[in-house]
């Protein structure tokens, strides 16, 4: 009994490694279903190679969305600090010797 085991574990085995399992009549019945299980499974492997790849760039992009926040909120508080009157007096005195000074007097207003 246990020898006629191993005879048929080795004919099973012969019969997978030389085609002969290709060839049975349950493979040829189901072929179509076979060759649809293998374009899916070609389709899943490429649309998850696709999703992994678009996942790679939104993290790239929110790096740099982060980076390009960063930067904005510096030169924005750094021009708020360059437009304030003091600052420019200070800079027209440092770089062309200009002597001015603010106004005493609020602007008035002129009517058409």
């Amino acid at each position: 009994m246990a020898g006629q085991k191993n005879i048929e574990k080795k004919n099973t085995v012969r019969k997978l490694f030389s085609g002969d399992v290709l060839l049975s009549d349950t493979i040829t019945k189901q072929r179509w279903y076979l060759v649809f299980l293998f374009f899916l499974a070609l389709f899943y492997i490429g649309f998850h190679y696709n999703m992994a790849q678009t996942v790679k760039q939104v993290r790239k992009l929110e790096r740099e969305v982060t980076t390009l926040q960063a930067e904005y909120a510096t030169r924005s508080s750094e021009l708020m600090r360059m437009s304030k009157q003091s600052e420019i007096i200070k800079m027209l005195k440092e770089k062309n010797g200009i002597n001015v000074a603010a106004p005493k007097a609020p602007p008035k207003r002129i009517r058409d």
